[in-house]
């Protein structure tokens, strides 16, 4: 059995709930499975998706947040969910929705959802930002907001009605900027837009990384002036340890600035190409990816309140990862193309 497990975070007030909520009440729910957090006793946002009628079953985790204090108690109540009995008729649980608080980071919530005793479920992970176009990407918790957008595979447009059109197209560039490895989700169309955050959970594809990268870099104008994107790929044929050092090094001096990481590299070590992902400092498993024995390597990191030469610098001229900020792409990446 696979289920999808995804993370809706978004800052405070910027629509998680009543995106959840709007989702609960399509036909096709009835398969999801919700988990509320709360850094609170009183559970406001949980009695709100409770009141939706929806069959889903929920859980609240509440007086606490999940990304430090309830870690442990995630991965309990996540199992809790799957074993739990369905109600007569219906099928197993194809998804979870864990609703973060607004403070939430997603990296240790992705850290302690990769417990061992989840592994059982085939669990495919994403992650879902909500972006405010009405108050933007909050300046005043500007860190938190960072993390959550930087971290999403799909950032979701809200309050897009309460903004000019030439308005909304700016913070949709804005949004955008935080993260372009993600899917930008938003506009008309609500019931097929909440279909396509919640449903069809891609396994961590890598096949279109090299023109993300190249977009990373051709956008540079757009970038947000506290957002850095490098992009980049190995300056010679490298072992794994080398790769893996590298990585060390790189989450070392970037720590809570460094937000996400994705890479796609061939080394010595291994026939095939190795995917590395990473969501602030907490990087996933690496990954053999046999069905892309033929994709060009690609490296793209985004971090925050960096500069890219004191992290050149920091990381050494004979880094085994050339990196290069978006708009100053090393010549080696002239190459890349689209893999389907």
């Amino acid at each position: 059995m696979s289920v999808d497990l995804i993370i809706l975070s978004g800052f405070l007030g910027s629509g998680k709930t009543t995106l959840l909520v709007d989702y609960l009440r399509q036909d096709q729910a009835g398969e999801t499975g919700v988990i509320v957090n709360e850094a609170g006793e009183i559970g406001i946002d949980g009695a709100i998706v409770a009141d939706t009628g929806s069959q889903a079953p929920m859980l609240m985790l509440s007086n606490g947040c999940v990304c430090c204090s309830l870690r442990s108690g995630l991965v309990d109540t996540v199992t809790a969910l799957l074993d739990a009995p369905r109600p007569s008729g219906r099928g197993p649980l194809r998804r979870i929705v864990l609703e973060t608080s607004g403070l939430s980071r997603p990296g240790p919530i992705i850290a302690s959802l990769a417990d061992p005793v989840l592994a059982a479920f085939q669990p495919r992970l994403a992650v879902v930002s909500t972006y405010d176009c009405l108050a933007g990407a909050h300046e005043r918790h500007f860190d938190e907001a960072a993390a959550q957008l930087a971290a999403a595979h799909r950032i979701v447009l809200t309050k897009t009605d309460l903004v000019e059109p030439q308005a909304l197209q700016a913070q949709q560039r804005r949004a955008a900027a935080f993260n372009p490895l993600a899917e930008v989700v938003g506009g008309a169309g609500r019931a097929g837009m909440l279909r396509q955050v919640f449903e069809g959970v891609a396994g961590e594809p890598a096949a279109g990384l090299a023109a993300q990268a190249l977009a990373a870099s051709a956008g540079a104008a757009q970038r947000h002036p506290r957002i850095s994107v490098l992009a980049g790929q190995a300056r010679a044929p490298v072992a794994w340890d080398d790769v893996a050092q590298w990585l060390d090094d790189l989450a070392g001096y970037c720590g809570e600035r460094l937000l996400r990481v994705k890479a796609l590299l061939r080394v010595t070590d291994c026939a095939e190409p190795i995917l590395v992902q990473g969501v602030g400092t907490t990087y996933g498993m690496p990954r053999r990816m046999a069905r892309l024995a033929d994709a060009q390597e690609a490296v793209v990191v985004i971090a925050r309140d960096i500069d890219p030469a004191e992290l050149a610098a920091a990381l050494g001229p004979g880094a085994p990862v050339a990196l290069a900020p978006a708009g100053a792409t090393p010549p080696a990446l002239a190459g890349f193309r689209q893999y389907s």
